[in-house]
């Protein structure tokens, strides 16, 4: 059997390809289930929330915001979304993320702003399941890059 190797450049890329695959696909489940007359809110945000729970489980409990962003914050995600961690102590956590290939997937299928912040919303609900995990944490995004800020800002305090 042989190796192959990649560049971090090369696995990021496919990682952030994989990604706006995963966009696309929400994308048309969220229109194929609103020509259904579906409830796609409410669908949608069961479904992804229960998702965030079931890699909130796989990656284990964290007893403070600090060990949160830092479980939060590894493997070939943080590379992806361009994570800085900003803070990660006992009391607050802090990652920003530099790229989004969920937003960027629904920019190129020609979503407008509206749209784009509605589906973002709708994906956050993983992480809302992620942290429901951690009991007495609390997650809030007080930027975002699909409002057009510089970056999305995740914010973990205890509740």
């Amino acid at each position: 059997m042989s190796v192959k190797e990649y560049t971090q450049e090369e696995l990021t890329s496919a990682v952030r390809s994989a990604i706006e695959d995963r966009g696309i696909w929400f994308y048309l489940l969220i229109k194929a289930a609103k020509r259904q007359g579906v409830d796609v809110e409410k669908m949608a945000e069961e479904a992804i929330t229960e998702f965030g729970r079931m890699k909130g489980e796989k990656m284990g409990a964290a007893e403070n915001p600090g060990e949160f962003v830092l479980k939060l914050s590894t493997g070939h995600a943080n590379e992806a979304f361009e994570m800085e961690r900003v803070q990660h102590d006992k009391d607050k956590g802090v990652l920003k993320f530099r790229y989004c290939a969920l937003v960027e997937s629904w920019k190129k299928l020609g979503c407008d702003p509206q749209e784009v912040s509605w589906l973002c919303k709708l994906a956050r609900c993983g992480d809302y399941g992620v942290v429901s995990c951690s009991p007495g944490l609390k997650l809030e995004f007080p930027n975002l890059l699909s409002e057009e800020d510089a970056y999305c800002e995740l914010v973990v305090t205890k509740e």
